[in-house]
């Protein structure tokens, strides 16, 4: 006769599979109860575990990322996770709450290819909770130089033939960047007193 038994064995997983995907091990089913015969073969279907980080379609993933906004309106970069580890994106000047970067081929491989998925990211510009005098003083000479201090908003898509409005547009775009800038330094010399003095406290 025959006596059954369970035992486990191991599955090899390839890269991309996704919930519902079965995995077929030939030989490793039941035998016939009676008679003689093969053992038949042994079906595997997946489950994958959602991402604490990643959303999946497919083989493309989609997440988010914090940038500091002064970071959003100067230009510069940060770092975001991947499947394959953190990486450094470029943040172009001017950049909106809410755009969506596409990073190419960093999402997942696909089954049984060498081709990879792209990854999007959703950006979260951060905004402060909490400003020095001095920060609030030059976000307030900022709303009053650009005109919306109270609730105004500057059409910057007003057109003029004039080459006096363009040679003003880049004088203001110069101002621009020299306050963000002071404001950017301002913040990163206050958060870096406020972890010095935190760690002290350690």
């Amino acid at each position: 006769g025959r006596v059954r038994e369970r035992k486990t064995v191991q599955v090899n997983v390839p890269a991309g599979c996704d919930s519902g995907m079965r995995i077929r091990m030939a030989g490793m089913g039941d035998v016939p109860v009676e008679g003689e015969g093969p053992a038949g073969d042994l079906y595997v279907r997946l489950r994958v575990l959602p991402s604490e980080v990643f959303k999946r379609k497919g083989a493309d993933t989609y997440c988010s990322a914090n940038v500091p906004f002064t970071t959003a309106i100067l230009g510069g970069s940060v770092r975001v996770p991947t499947v394959d580890g953190d990486v450094e994106v470029k943040i172009k000047p001017g950049t909106q709450p809410g755009e969506e970067l596409r990073l190419r081929g960093k999402g997942i491989r696909k089954v049984n290819s060498s081709a990879r998925g792209d990854q999007y990211l959703s950006l979260r510009v951060r905004l402060p909770t909490q400003m020095s005098d001095r920060q609030r003083q030059l976000i307030e000479q900022f709303a009053e130089e650009d005109g919306s201090k109270d609730g105004a908003v500057k059409d910057d898509g007003a057109k003029d033939d004039g080459t006096s409005k363009e040679s003003s547009n880049k004088e203001n775009s110069k101002k621009d960047t020299g306050f963000f800038s002071r404001i950017k330094k301002d913040i990163e010399e206050n958060f870096g007193k406020k972890k010095h003095k935190d760690d002290d406290k350690k």
